[in-house]
């Protein structure tokens, strides 16, 4: 039996996350088919708060046995997440089963965990130029991981002046890139907000398989 998923993040580099979606998944032997719709492109767009986007996108594609909510938590906290996410479920989907993923801060922290995945998808695998990425224990407290990791590719690559304004334009597509790479056994364990999504997506996913395979 396979379990429909709906993953609704902030942006479109956010897809990247889906991939780990599904290896959590697959390590737990459940077979999904996950939906990530990009409601920029259709005719008139949703607004941009949760409640919009998760009410266009169930009126696309009806009913899914479990949702994803993707936020960063930014300056607002965890706390503030959940109550945005659980309100807009509310009104929405009251009935919906759902996982909230949100990293500490933002999702950008836990990029910085894998320095050669930076280099391979900053185009420099063999650079040596060190980048001098935060120790992963401090990697949660930065005061904007955006901005590093955007600084640290910049770095990585190697490109200096019009070039490396141009490489900087493609951040978004790096971004997704290294969500995709992101190896789930390695440092970005260490993180409290992986933890909590692993976690979260475990049980959500069980919840699910449990409830398509009773009707």
């Amino acid at each position: 039996m396979t379990i429909s998923v709906l993953f609704l993040g902030e942006g479109t580099s956010d897809s990247g996350i889906v991939p780990q979606v599904e290896t959590v998944a697959a390590r737990l032997e459940i077979e999904v088919a996950i939906t990530d719709p990009d409601l920029g492109r259709l005719k008139s767009p949703p607004g941009k708060t949760l409640y919009d986007k998760l009410r266009v996108s169930l009126e696309i594609g009806g009913k899914y046995d479990l949702i994803v909510l993707h936020r960063d938590a930014d300056r607002d906290g965890r706390a503030a997440r959940l109550s945005e996410m659980a309100s807009a479920i509310k009104k929405a989907a009251p009935d919906a089963r759902y996982v909230p993923v949100i990293p500490v801060k933002m999702t950008e922290a836990w990029l910085l965990t894998d320095e050669h995945a930076l280099r391979q998808v900053a185009g420099n695998p063999k650079g040596r130029i060190p980048l001098n990425i935060p120790p992963v224990a401090r990697l949660e407290n930065l005061p904007d991981p955006k901005k590093t990791l955007k600084d640290t590719l910049g770095i990585a690559s190697g490109q200096s002046g019009r070039n490396l304004a141009k490489f900087h334009t493609r951040f978004s597509q790096h971004r997704r890139q290294l969500l995709e790479r992101l190896d789930p056994d390695g440092n970005v364990c260490r993180l409290s907000s992986w933890q909590h999504f692993v976690a979260d997506i475990e049980t959500g996913l069980r919840e699910a398989a449990s409830c398509v395979h009773e009707t």
